[in-house]
């Protein structure tokens, strides 16, 4: 008579490396974290170069009233505006109105 042995073993359960889902999950917010920070930190370069270019139009239109001021001590600069934009005129002087159509 033949013996047959049958041999039963468990299954093997797979066992849960903890240690990789650990690593795994503090990756992630690493990577979550350094991605906050760089879209910071464009928002941030973006914001400074903004500010750049307007104060640099300030410092241009500060320096054209500064030029502006020193010329208005000028008398012939204050006629010249007087001219130009009021319309003014010397007495005696006879204006020319043209309209443009």
């Amino acid at each position: 008579m033949s013996v047959v042995k049958t041999n039963f073993e468990k299954p093997q359960r797979r066992q849960i490396n903890w240690f990789a889902i650990i690593m795994i999950i503090l990756f992630l917010l690493a990577a979550f974290k350094l991605g906050e920070q760089a879209i910071t930190y464009r928002d941030l370069s973006q914001d400074r170069i903004k500010a750049e270019e307007r104060l640099k139009a300030a410092q241009e239109e500060n320096e054209k009233l500064m030029n502006e001021k020193a010329q208005l001590d000028d008398p012939e600069y204050v006629e010249k505006l007087a001219r130009e934009q009021l319309g003014m005129t010397k007495q005696g002087e006879i204006p020319y109105v043209y309209s443009k159509k």
